[in-house]
């Protein structure tokens, strides 16, 4: 079958292959199970979990980790309302003076409203006061928390925490912080609050981990070491997440959690490895006490579940950035080469696999460096062109993949938010009105946009002033949009580079990677220029065969890095010409927390211990390959022969290990020679034909 192209992955510069393989289709992560992944520390060790102790006593947890859903499809809502089931069972073993301020609760208390209201509307503004006030007196409000502006002043959030927590008051409210903002709960919704994230009540569970860790410190044995490391193994929940889960349920410090090396992501079965600071093992270990299995061989059913394992003290924590990279086991299915007889469709998976394994592939930013809409590297053009209303529109804007009809009315009442005001005559009309929208709109906001509510908070006390309310969105997400179009730019230049001098050898003006200390005392890889040489290879590096293409680097650019001679050189000065720009927008960035100097990164990855497997199969959803949960309790995806009177299915298991930067999204590109977007995964088929196109 040809190579295919898609215009969403050309659009942010992913254009070319690297070998010269016939690819086929072939669809990818049918299930969760079908994609597992295992870390690699700094040793080369690979994270696996080999041993599950189940030795802690039944009362150190009170609900099981294991979470099972109706759906795999419905799994993310499914997930996040059990895990809020869980909290509320938990609650029910707390201590007692906990039960006692739940029944306080519901005791009839009258409430100095006025007095209320003044006291506020000192701390935060009339309107601002007057509306949380509105809000709270509320019978059944629409939203379950009213977030406030964000308040940079410490003193007076203090005093808003104290207010709050008051005795007069704390029947009718309570506050949380999130995201460095304070959110103020309406009291119908109490039981919804995430317990870890509290700032008043005497409920607070980080207040209890504090003294019995104080307790705990001078407790803890002088010849133990002070950090308990472990495995994580989870399924179909991702890293973030799961963290929160355990210190939830083994009753750790919140203020410490737990620490890993690696982000992983929800939708897989994953394992990596953790640390915990002065914490038995016996709390740990209350959280595999749930009986049975799992490891995703359930074809019909999808579950969210969390082990952990290989418990051992050691001196060192387990830090960000501490591993040298990921061990992938993919499952392809229902694979597609466009041939009938099945001796030609092994050889040509097999011919794939070994181009795969020989050529590796171009080390492109993945999809998921450009956002759910694919226009991050938009946002960021615009701030370094100093457009900071352009960037706001940009985040403001409808999306084209689909926003639900809450949000979606959300985004079309800010497009028209100016309409029948002229905006360059008549100023405070345009100030009036944009904030005016900016209260309609932040209300109708979801709380997954972060930065949306952000921004329209912002305009609601300082209309029309653009670059405040830029800057008011997180720091990370900020440098997210700049990252976003740094990498547009070397996706594009390192399509141009292998479509005009090829994917094998070293050309002339080229960068090449002479030296990379890029390794603190822990041994984690950092971003950035520190620790790196480069050089432009010429001629004489050519006639000496001094490198080779997987030297080859490019530059993601920023006021401190060299560039490529030669074509790629000028093909990249024209790109930033194009979008208006030049280099010297990275030195001149109109945001005081974000600098761009710049890195470098390598051309090819040339993906290490690949194997590959060809499988047949009758069953469209039949377990084909192992998680660890699955070794542990002996369970086998090894069922009879597929029937070769019924419709045979192929498959493939590839498995590989990556550097921590590279993706694997990119590296089945180069082997299936398909794209990676989640529109064309959706319109192929388990069975029968898998893309009829």
């Amino acid at each position: 079958m040809a190579k295919r192209y898609d215009d969403l992955e050309r659009k942010v510069g992913i254009a070319e292959y690297a070998s010269p393989h016939d690819g086929f289709a072939a669809v990818v992560k049918a299930r969760y199970s079908d994609f597992i992944v295992h870390e690699v520390d700094l040793n080369g060790n690979i994270a696996r979990l080999d041993k599950l102790e189940t030795s802690a006593p039944a009362e150190a947890v009170s609900t099981p980790m294991q979470v099972e859903t109706k759906e795999e499809s419905n799994a993310g809502d499914a997930n996040e309302n059990s895990r809020k089931r869980k909290l509320s069972e938990s609650a029910a073993d707390g201590d007692k003076k906990e039960s006692d301020d739940n029944a306080a609760d519901k005791t009839e208390v009258v409430v100095d409203w006025d007095s209320f209201t003044e006291s506020l509307c000192k701390l935060v503004g009339d309107d601002t006061g007057k509306e949380v006030i509105a809000f709270l007196q509320k019978d059944e409000p629409a939203e379950q928390f009213y977030t406030l502006p964000q308040i940079s002043d410490k003193q007076v959030r203090r005093s808003i925490h104290q207010l709050i927590k008051s005795a007069e008051f704390n029947s009718v409210v309570r506050a949380d912080n999130h995201e460095g903002r304070l959110r103020v709960w309406h009291k119908a919704f109490f039981d919804k609050m995430p317990r870890d994230t509290f700032v008043s009540g005497s409920s607070n569970p980080a207040k209890r981990s504090n003294k019995q860790n104080k307790q705990k410190k001078s407790d803890w044995p002088k010849d133990r070491p002070n950090f308990l490391q472990f495995v994580l193994y989870k399924e179909n929940i991702d890293t973030s997440t799961a963290a929160k889960d355990v210190t939830r349920f083994a009753r750790l410090n919140p203020k410490r959690g737990i620490s890993y090396a690696g982000m992983k992501d929800k939708r897989g079965v994953t394992t990596q490895f953790c640390s915990a600071f002065r914490v038995e093992k016996e709390q740990l270990l209350a959280i595999n006490k749930r009986d049975g299995v799992g490891g995703g061989n359930s074809s019909t059913k999808g579950s969210c579940i969390i082990r952990v394992g290989n418990l051992t003290y050691s001196n060192e924590e387990v830090k960000l950035g501490a591993l040298t990279g990921n061990r992938f086991d993919i499952l392809l299915r229902n694979i597609d080469t466009g041939d009938d007889d099945h001796e030609t469709i092994r050889r040509k998976l097999e011919v794939a696999g070994e181009g795969f394994k020989q050529s590796g592939f171009i080390n492109y930013f993945g999809m998921q460096r450009f956002g759910k809409s694919v226009d991050t590297h938009e946002v960021g053009l615009q701030i370094l062109k100093g457009d900071f209303e352009g960037a706001v529109d940009i985040i403001m804007r409808e999306k084209a993949d689909g926003d639900g009809p809450r949000v979606l009315e959300a985004r079309q009442t800010w497009a028209k938010r100016f309409v029948g005001v002229n905006v360059k005559e008549d100023e405070a009309k345009a100030s009036e009105v944009e904030a005016k929208c900016a209260r309609q709109v932040e209300k109708m906001c979801s709380r997954f946009m972060m930065c949306e509510r952000s921004i329209v908070s912002s305009l609601s006390r300082k209309p029309r002033d653009y670059k405040r309310a830029f800057t008011s969105i997180s720091k990370n997400m900020r440098s997210m949009f700049l990252h976003a179009y740094q990498s547009f730019l070397w996706n594009k230049v390192a399509s141009f580079r292998i479509k005009t001098g090829g994917s094998t050898e070293v050309r002339e003006g080229d960068l090449v990677l002479l030296e990379d200390k890029s390794s603190g005392e822990t041994g984690g890889r950092t971003s950035g220029l520190k620790g790196k040489c480069v050089k432009v290879v010429d001629e004489l590096d050519i006639n000496e065969g001094k490198f080779t293409i997987e030297d080859v680097v490019l530059p993601l650019v920023g006021s401190r890095v060299d560039y490529p001679t030669g074509s790629s050189g000028d093909f990249l000065v024209e790109l930033m010409e194009e979008d208006g720009i030049s280099k010297d927008a990275f030195s001149r960035i109109g945001d005081k927390e974000i600098s761009l100097c710049g890195d470098y990164r390598k051309l090819m990855c040339k993906p290490s211990d690949v194997t590959f497997v060809v499988k047949e199969y009758n069953d469209p959803l039949q377990p084909l390959i192992n998680t660890d949960l699955m070794d542990l309790s002996s369970t086998s995806t090894e069922k009879e022969e597929a029937k070769k009177d019924e419709n045979v299915l192929f498959g493939m298991v590839i498995g590989f290990t990556l550097p921590p930067s590279a993706y694997a999204t990119i590296a089945l590109r180069e082997l299936t020679k398909r794209p990676t977007s989640s529109d064309y995964q959706t319109k192929l088929e388990l069975s029968g034909k898998c893309n009829a196109t």
